[in-house]
């Protein structure tokens, strides 16, 4: 999902340059909700890559793409499989990273810069389009998010505290994610600073944040893990005086509702160019480890068994860079 919430500068900078061009967005299922209501996406198509037959689902997909005659395709996927749908879209116009895979099926290559942050690296795939006009003043770097009055209704109904702390421990990587014992720590320490903390993640987060609420077993902590949408949790973030944060899908929410943020980085770090550009952020991790980063993205377990990037982290410190954003928001 925060895949998705990055490229959405992109499409909104698309949309500036070229009002009259309709955009269609292909992802994943259970990341396309965050997408709902944006004036600038025509239609979003969703691929399920998993489960089943995968080359029947990958036919199916290519033939949807194909019947629409895209007169573009944009990837800014550097993987084997969209890299072959974007060359059979039999689109005269393919952009792509130059780190692509596949990178000779494209028409227009783009240089793949590690370190420059995501948004920026995605705007640079709509500056390759051929004959665009590129003007900085049509561009867009926050993304533009669209709740639902039902969305808000929703969370009027579950949130109806103040002094909000949105607290998203988790991750699909373990790496990458809290231990349950240092998610304690940190929301205790912010309980006893007199914050309402509320937990926010997805259906696969939902034993985790229990587990979590079970060991702090404190009214002011609000588990809403599993129970709101990307829109809602978008929401909740906006109504909460700060974000913590790992580095997921939650801090991108988090950098397109203006909310601060403090962003906890445990085996990767700024380097790859996934931070809050837009929102005013802290960065707290353990920058004593000679092991970090150990990766891009995230391992199921730690290489080296000892998981020091986030075991050793403070929750002192963490709460200090709360205070200090926090007088931010409200200064």
């Amino acid at each position: 999902m925060g895949d998705v919430v990055l490229a959405l500068p992109m499409v909104q900078t698309l949309k500036k340059h070229l009002p009259d061009a309709m955009i269609d967005f292909l992802c994943i299922p259970g990341t396309e909700g965050v997408l709902a209501n944006h004036p600038d996406i025509s239609k979003v198509i969703p691929y399920d890559k998993k489960g089943g037959d995968k080359l029947d689902k990958f036919i199916e997909i290519l033939s949807e793409i194909r019947e629409e005659e895209f007169d573009i395709v944009i990837c800014p996927h550097r993987y084997t499989r969209s890299a072959i749908l974007t060359y059979y879209s039999e689109s005269k116009v393919r952009i792509g990273f130059d780190e692509n895979s596949l990178a000779f099926l494209l028409t227009n290559k783009v240089r793949y810069i590690k370190d420059k942050h995501e948004i920026y690296r995605n705007l640079d795939l709509a500056k390759a389009i051929p004959g665009i006009e590129y003007d900085e003043g049509k561009v867009s770097l926050k993304p533009q998010l669209y709740p639902s009055e039902e969305d808000i209704k929703t969370v009027n109904h579950l949130v109806n505290r103040s002094n909000l702390i949105a607290f998203a421990p988790c991750s699909k990587w373990f790496t990458k994610q809290l231990t349950t014992e240092k998610s304690a720590e940190i929301a205790r320490k912010l309980l006893l600073d007199g914050y309402n903390v509320v937990l926010i993640g997805g259906e696969d987060d939902i034993d985790y944040c229990m587990e979590l609420e079970s060991r702090l077993n404190d009214d002011s902590l609000l588990n809403l893990c599993g129970k709101t949408t990307a829109l809602q949790s978008y929401l909740v973030i906006s109504r909460s005086k700060a974000l913590v944060s790992v580095d997921s899908a939650a801090q991108h929410l988090g950098a397109a509702s203006d909310t601060p943020i403090i962003l906890i980085y445990g085996s990767t770090n700024i380097s790859f160019g996934f931070y809050p550009l837009t929102s005013k952020y802290a960065i707290v991790e353990n920058d004593k480890l000679e092991c970090r980063p150990c990766t891009d993205h995230g391992r199921d377990k730690c290489p080296l068994g000892h998981f020091k990037c986030i075991v050793d982290l403070s929750a002192d410190e963490i709460s200090k860079s709360v205070e200090e954003l926090v007088k931010f928001k409200t200064g």
